[in-house]
């Protein structure tokens, strides 16, 4: 199967100190502009197919989440595949998560007209703190042990809706309360706005959301959440999961280490 996707460039060592530093104290780092516009439709095609793929609408348990998050993209267009390898993702990944990190999930986001909001952390609460801490400390706090990159595929905004986050509360060790706004430590919830082939980073402990999508296209988001190597991959339905031979087809040593191929360890 044909990619488009290109090789990248990595960050330089400025660059990568200041979207570590930006994770740490503030649990999220905008990276710009990334993708071609080759690349941006390329993916946003597989999404859309994908999302009407007649297969994918009848598997409610293998493949979607309520319809609105595609899983094991990887699987079905070697343009995500490949996505998993580019720079700067994958070398920013490992550079915060260690060079044997691996990829955790891969899913692709559609949200259609009014879908969209609820303040969360993804999966565990992964540092929780007792009620009388305020907070863990940002100069040695908790590492990150899960980093999602997103990358939108069409243009995020005020009409359209886009990802929302609460700088710092990462750091809470505490899931957000309900209601529409919250804050922590003073911050209130700001926008990542941005355009197509654009991509920010964020630990999976922040509290954030996508807000709700006011127009009448879809808003569609591409990207790869990467992972320590201690912690699980999420590939559905997980322990009886095989992985399709066309994946490993052409793929690098590198690819084939994020995709789990990893060197024996300590456990084996």
């Amino acid at each position: 199967m044909a990619t488009v996707i290109s090789a990248g460039t990595a960050f330089d060592t400025t660059e990568t100190a200041r979207i570590i530093t930006a994770l740490k104290q503030d649990g999220y780092a905008h990276l710009g502009a990334v993708l071609e516009q080759d690349e941006v439709e390329a993916l946003r095609d597989a999404v859309v197919r994908k999302s009407q793929d007649p297969r994918i609408l009848a598997d409610h348990e293998g493949d979607h989440i309520r319809g609105i998050s595609l899983m094991r993209m990887f699987e079905y267009d070697n343009a995500f595949r490949d996505l998993i390898v580019r720079d700067p993702f994958v070398s920013l990944a490992e550079a915060v998560l260690g060079d044997d990190c691996h990829v955790m999930a891969q899913n692709a986001l559609i949200y259609g007209e009014g879908q969209g909001g609820g303040w969360h952390v993804d999966d565990a609460l992964q540092f929780p703190l007792p009620a009388e801490t305020k907070s863990h400390d940002a100069a040695c706090g908790p590492p990150c042990l899960v980093m999602q990159i997103f990358t939108p595929l069409t243009d995020m905004d005020t009409n359209a809706g886009c990802t929302q986050v609460v700088p710092g509360s990462h750091l809470s060790g505490r899931r957000p309360d309900a209601g529409d706004a919250p804050s922590f430590m003073g911050q209130e919830p700001i926008s990542l706005d941005a355009k197509a082939g654009e991509a920010y980073v964020f630990n999976n402990q922040i509290w954030h959301q996508g807000a709700k999508n006011q127009s009448t296209s879809p808003r569609i988001l591409g990207g790869v959440t990467y992972s320590r190597r201690f912690v699980a991959q999420r590939f559905y339905p997980f322990v009886d999961y095989q992985m399709p031979a066309h994946v490993w087809e052409g793929a690098s040593p590198r690819l084939q280490r994020l995709l789990g191929r990893h060197e024996k360890g300590a456990y084996g």
